[in-house]
């Protein structure tokens, strides 16, 4: 059994690389941004009443990438996955925070744009 590589694949190699270590960069960055704005709310005393449910529409085409994305998302503080649809496409999202909405949005695509780059 031969190991083919084609020389395209392998060019793009260092990218992707760039990408995940990028990626695995700003996750870490949100998760510990995120668990400071939970622990804020925790000292505070919130009783955590500002909840909300949101549906957050997915691009990217590979169900592991899907899988992923989903997990980063329900592993960073004040979000937790809540369901999937059978495509994998729709994501059904709990914050902590409906004010945190827009910002959700924002950090989603950013995941998303870096997994298809690194991925």
């Amino acid at each position: 059994m031969s190991l083919k590589i084609n020389s395209r694949t392998l060019a793009h190699f260092p990218v992707r690389l760039f990408y995940l270590g990028l990626a695995f960069v700003y996750f870490c960055y949100e998760i510990i941004k995120s668990g400071l704005v939970i622990a804020k709310l925790i000292i505070s005393g919130s009783r955590g009443d500002g909840g909300c449910i949101i549906t957050y529409h997915c691009r990217l085409e590979k169900h592991w990438q899907k899988l992923l994305l989903f997990n980063m998302i329900s592993m960073t503080p004040g979000t937790l996955g809540v369901d999937v649809d059978n495509d994998g496409s729709i994501f059904v999202i709990h914050l902590l925070n409906v004010d945190d909405k827009d910002h959700f949005f924002k950090q989603a695509r950013i995941f998303e744009n870096l997994l298809s780059k690194a991925l």
